[in-house]
């Protein structure tokens, strides 16, 4: 049975964890809690959801005394979070997972939608401001014709307000008009947070990270508001997830734990559903919709998981078929998994290939246990990369800093990358590209050299 992690949505500044809603008026600058955090550290805000109930769960930043409770709509708020890097773990019943962010500064205010499941973590969008200032990364969920009056777009469920001068590029800084924006593409964002209407922010730059519109979306949650939210062309029902809005017609396929399949009849308020869909205008429309709550005996549990370092050598071309890995975990256990292309494989929070994976690593694999003990995954994370090892990872480039004669150094989905005069020399592809075309925003893959300090020593650059 499938039980991808879904997501609620996130009422980025109303914290849900201090019993604020999105109807309330964010936190400006010099107010409240936000105030205290601009000379203390910053300000962590975040919606978590774990595909079960959310009892007992509590949300820390590693290393520190800071933590909060997860309240049961999934809110938690981490205040003077010390400015560097963060890892966050998620811990409860069932649960203990952690997953990093991009380094913090004194005074920022960092919005993150959480997924976890058993040992994983995963950051799906996430926004940050210092003082009004605004970083937003993610999906683009609806936007206005390029003839409205002004221009909008959502992002994430927060609304960007936009002019025909905003700067508008993609990922090989190629300019772009506002008609070039599509629902379902990941963007990046800066602006201005403006205080009418609240929460909205004024964009300054919107980049195009991926035209992928296709990406599946994939919500686990409770049913709420059943035939509530008006229903779009051609839908016949509607539900909400948290603050995400479901919709389907007659295509919708239903699935459950039981012999005979559910129908729309079985739809209730209060059942907890997981939900494949596309993003539509305004909403998610559900492709396929499973059912967990209808059961008649408890159904067999096959689901499994494994984390350790991985053992196997993965090939230079990753065959078509199965592809067999063993992962031996802290006890010396050897597990057999199996990867297939439709195997989804993460590397903080991005989605990579098959041949991202690396001997050395360390990878958490989640699947179905079949009878022969071999784990069939449907999700491997590489949590981490063995020192000296060989790394691989696309992106785009941000933090640029450094120099050309010594080192550039940038990041990527918090990854410090550094390139080298020394060897191996960092060389470029196309062969006409030099270090001195890098820019911020600039997509790129990266190959190289896992160093004992967590940061990577890029050995070849290619533009995307």
């Amino acid at each position: 049975m499938s039980r991808w992690i879904g997501v609620l949505a996130l009422a980025a500044f109303a914290c849900a964890a201090c019993g604020g809603d999105a109807s309330q008026t964010p936190a400006g600058p010099g107010s409240g809690p936000v105030a205290g955090s601009a000379t203390q550290g910053a300000r962590i805000l975040g919606n978590v959801t774990a595909g079960q109930p959310l009892g007992a769960m509590a949300a820390q930043v590693v290393g520190t005394a800071i933590s909060s409770p997860v309240n049961t709509s999934g809110g938690f708020s981490l205040d003077n979070v010390p400015a560097g890097a963060v890892q966050l773990r998620f811990v409860g019943s069932g649960i203990d997972a952690s997953v990093g962010l991009n380094p913090v500064q004194p005074g920022d205010v960092v919005s993150v939608l959480v997924g976890v499941s058993g040992a994983t973590a995963t950051i799906q969008s996430e926004s940050r401001n210092a003082g009004n200032k605004v970083e937003l990364e993610g999906r683009v969920e609806s936007l206005s014709t390029a003839a409205a009056d002004p221009l909008w777009l959502v992002v994430s469920g927060r609304k960007v307000t936009a002019t025909p001068q905003t700067p508008i590029r993609d990922g090989n800084s190629a300019a772009k008009a506002f008609a070039d924006l599509a629902i379902g593409q990941r963007v990046h964002v800066k602006g201005t947070l403006v205080t009418g209407p609240p929460s909205v922010v004024e964009a300054e730059s919107i980049l195009i990270q991926n035209t992928n519109t296709w990406i599946p979306v994939n919500v686990n949650g409770i049913v709420e508001s059943l035939n509530g939210p008006p229903l779009a062309a051609g839908m016949t029902f509607s539900f909400k997830i948290g603050s995400r809005v479901i919709q389907g017609n007659a295509a919708t396929a239903f699935s459950g734990d039981t012999d005979v399949p559910p129908t729309l009849a079985d739809l209730k308020n209060g059942q907890r559903v997981e939900v494949k869909g596309e993003l539509w205008d305004g909403f998610v429309y559900a492709v396929r919709i499973h059912i967990n709550s209808l059961t008649s005996d408890p159904p067999q549990d096959d689901s499994a998981s494994v984390e350790g370092i991985l053992q196997t050598e993965i090939p230079e071309v990753i065959p078509s078929g199965p592809l067999e890995l063993i992962i031996k975990d802290k006890f010396g256990t050897q597990t057999k998994v199996i990867a297939t292309s439709a195997t989804v494989v993460q590397r903080r929070g991005s989605v990579v290939s098959l041949a991202a994976l690396d001997k050395g690593q360390t990878i958490h694999a989640v699947g179905t246990r079949l009878s022969n003990g071999t784990i069939e995954a449907r999700m491997l994370q590489i949590k981490d990369d063995e020192p000296d090892g060989t790394f691989v990872i696309e992106g785009s480039i941000g933090g640029l800093s450094g120099s050309c004669l010594t080192s550039r150094k940038f990041g990527i989905n918090g990854y410090s990358i550094f390139t080298s005069m020394v060897d191996p020399v960092t060389t470029y592809s196309p062969t006409s590209m030099t270090c001195d075309d890098l820019k911020n925003g600039m997509k790129v893959g990266v190959e190289g050299y896992r160093q004992a300090d967590g940061t990577v020593k890029a050995s070849k650059i290619t533009k995307k």
